[in-house]
Parts: structure tokens; sequence; C-alpha cells
């Protein structure tokens, strides 16, 4: 996983490349206590999947996140 600079407004955001040539997914992680928010936004069509699990799990969530945002992009 790539972890880019992102602009100042983005705090706790990082790039998910897709492969070569393809679009990129950012991932914006938030804690919120003993849980984690990750917001996952594709770059091409500012589609937005929000997943939320226990701040201990990250890796679970981030999975989540991009699960909804693929199927959010295979239905349209």
């Amino acid at each position: 996983m790539a972890h880019d600079r992102l602009p100042h407004h983005a705090p706790g955001a990082q790039r998910e490349p897709r492969g070569a040539g393809a679009d990129e997914v950012i991932l914006e992680h938030r804690r919120l206590g003993a849980w984690l928010r990750v917001a996952a936004v594709d770059t091409t069509t500012g589609l937005e999947a929000v997943a939320t699990g226990p701040a201990d799990a990250p890796a679970l969530v981030e999975r989540l996140a991009l699960a909804k945002l693929r199927r959010m992009l295979s239905a349209r």
C-alpha cells in the first residue's frame, strides 16, 4: 500500500493504488475512542464507502471499506 503525501486538508488519509494506470482509492482513517472509521473514496467517481470497527483492527476495517466501495462501483 502506497502512502503518498496528501494535501493538509486530508488528515489521516492515504492512497491505495489499484494497479498500473488504474484509478486510486483514498483511505481516510478517523479514530473515535475505541472505534476506527475508515472512508474509502474512489478518485475517479467520488464515490465513498464507510466502515466502522475496532480501532485495534485497522486492516479489517480497511478491507471492509474497500469491499463496500468495490460493490458500489460494480453496481453502477
